[in-house]
């Protein structure tokens, strides 16, 4: 990576604006696609989920990545009150108010949870585990992110791409590529390194910030597209295959924060960087791109509702190719128009920001 070459602003809210909202339509594909999880050997359906859960499982380490990219820089902009005031209005309370409302839709019209369930102790839990609906779980990790990200953003800027290519190197080989290669030959030994500092979902911090702010040169994407491809398959075939002789689910080559994931997920960033620069180049995309990427947040907010309301309305199965394939245009289209009617509401408008 060349740190000498960094994008300019407009050009990176322009293929930033282009990746989140993709990754975030991804995230409604891979909630659609749920029955991957509930394996089968002989139903063509699982066979198809796999390959959609496999495409689309960048959509959180992007999402994670496009933090690094564009909150390390905020002491250019604000101080650390003015970043943690704009977090808790544009996350964090929106979080709160739409679990509150996730709880009383289980309770209500799910009927997933009983009167008797809900007691403090069960909201205080869901509220601080993101179980008040399942898919909220992935709001704890960006609270996380948020809290770590100051300490990150004061590391001085001409010291920062050496800095975080260190701590990337360092925490993807101890903390990922190391367990992942015990787990694959079920090497049991005592392994108890790692780089604390990037540890979880702050690893994708960093490498959002050194793929954005580094410039590549053509055999260095070419080089990270063929690794992007060759994790895409080993996450593919490996899991099919594994779990075809296991009988079951098999896990070995998933996980986020696994190696497939990770290289698979930086590959398709990349390819937002430089291809997406040149498809908001296209009226049509921009155009369209502009208009809902102030819909993506809400979008991550209300599409498990709207997806289940789908099949609980509609004639269809959680495992059809029409609603796996169908329903997340739908729950795009249904966001907006939610959006669009709350925001015109005074008292609500901060709940979906």
């Amino acid at each position: 990576m060349n740190s000498n070459s960094i994008k300019t602003p407009g050009k990176q809210i322009d293929y930033l604006s282009f990746a989140s909202v993709v990754s975030a339509l991804a995230v409604v594909f891979l909630h659609a696609n749920g029955c991957f999880w509930t394996f089968s050997a002989t139903a063509k359906y699982w066979k198809v989920a796999n390959v959609i859960e496999c495409v689309f499982y960048f959509a959180v380490p992007v999402f994670f990545m496009i933090s690094g990219a564009t909150l390390l820089d905020f002491y250019k902009r604000y101080g650390l009150k003015e970043y943690f005031r704009k977090r808790v209005q544009k996350t964090v309370i929106p979080y709160l108010v739409w679990s509150l409302l996730g709880i009383a839709i289980r309770l209500f019209y799910w009927k997933s949870i009983k009167p008797d369930d809900v007691t403090p102790q069960f909201i205080v839990n869901a509220l601080l585990s993101g179980k008040a609906t399942d898919v909220y779980w992935f709001f704890i990790p960006l609270f996380c992110i948020y809290l770590s990200i100051p300490l990150f953003a004061a590391v001085a800027e001409d010291k920062r791409v050496v800095v975080f290519q260190y701590l990337a190197i360092a925490g993807f080989i101890l903390n990922c590529l190391i367990p992942f290669l015990l787990s694959l030959f079920h090497v049991s030994v005592s392994y108890e390194f790692s780089v604390s500092a990037v540890a979880g979902y702050l690893l994708f911090v960093i490498l959002g910030y050194l793929l954005t702010h580094c410039a590549l040169s053509p055999g260095a994407r070419y080089l990270l597209y063929a690794l992007s491809v060759a994790a895409f398959l080993v996450h593919l075939i490996g899991t099919y295959q594994a779990s075809m002789e296991a009988g079951a689910l098999v896990k070995t080559y998933k996980g986020y924060l696994n190696v497939p994931s990770i290289v698979y997920s930086v590959g398709i960033f990349v390819f937002f960087r430089y291809a997406g620069e040149r498809l908001m180049q296209v009226s049509l995309i921009s155009k369209l791109v502009n208009f809902l990427k102030d819909y993506t947040f809400s979008l991550y907010l209300l599409h498990i509702f709207i997806l289940r309301t789908i099949l609980k309305v509609f004639p269809v199965t959680s495992k059809s190719m029409s609603y796996r394939l169908g329903a997340p245009f739908a729950t795009l289209a249904v966001t907006v128009l939610v959006t669009w009617l709350i925001r015109k509401i005074p008292v609500l408008r901060k709940t979906l920001p």
